[in-house]
């Protein structure tokens, strides 16, 4: 079975979420070798991004609260106010370090186990004509572009397709598509994974 993953699963098992059990189990199906596993060279890119935003965020809220925790500590009956700021502080900058290394190790994981389509024009141009066709985000039709290419190159025998982003990808006429090739489409990882398991009858 070919297993089609995109940025989304990264960041769940980069972040721990709550179906990275499930993506960590696919993943080690494909290091077994009982699944081929497949992910778009675009979406071991987009997570960098995803994750240098939320820490863009974080800062700005570590910085709009240390000025107001200052101008606090100021008033006496606010004066130990900083010290509880500076724990919280402490955890933002954590959960930033841990998030990056999280990344890090996803994306290993994935380099070792996973086929990546590379990103070529012809996808970039099939992902143009997709992102009118479907009203898609440029990056969502990239990746579509990516998978579609994918499976009409090697025609699977059977295959599937995870993905979190249900907004974009779980729509009739994007799974049309997808069925054209035979490929099923999950909405959520521990569904894909259930699927994937009963295939290879687990």
């Amino acid at each position: 079975m070919t297993v089609y993953v995109e940025s989304n699963f990264v960041l769940e098992q980069a972040l721990q979420q709550e179906q990275s059990d499930s993506c960590d189990a696919i993943v080690n199906l494909a290091a077994s070798g009982d699944i081929s596993l497949v992910i778009p060279a675009f979406s071991l890119a987009e997570p960098h991004q995803a994750l240098a935003q939320k820490e863009k965020v974080r800062n700005r809220l570590n910085n709009e609260l240390q000025q107001q925790v200052s101008e606090l500590g100021r008033s006496k009956p606010y004066r130990g106010v900083p010290d509880n700021f500076s724990a919280l502080a402490s955890i933002l900058i954590r959960s930033a370090n841990q998030e990056r290394d999280g990344l890090q190790r996803a994306i290993g994981g994935l380099l070792r186990t996973a086929e990546v389509i590379p990103l070529d024009g012809g996808i970039v141009t099939a992902g143009g004509e997709l992102q009118t066709a479907f009203a898609m985000s440029g990056q969502d039709a990239i990746v579509l572009a990516s998978v579609l290419q994918h499976l009409e190159r090697t025609t699977p025998t059977e295959s599937c397709f995870l993905n979190r982003n249900s907004r974009d990808f779980d729509d009739p006429d994007v799974r049309e598509r997808l069925d054209r090739f035979g490929c099923r489409f999950f909405a959520r990882f521990d569904h894909g994974c259930q699927f994937i398991l009963a295939s290879l009858g687990r």
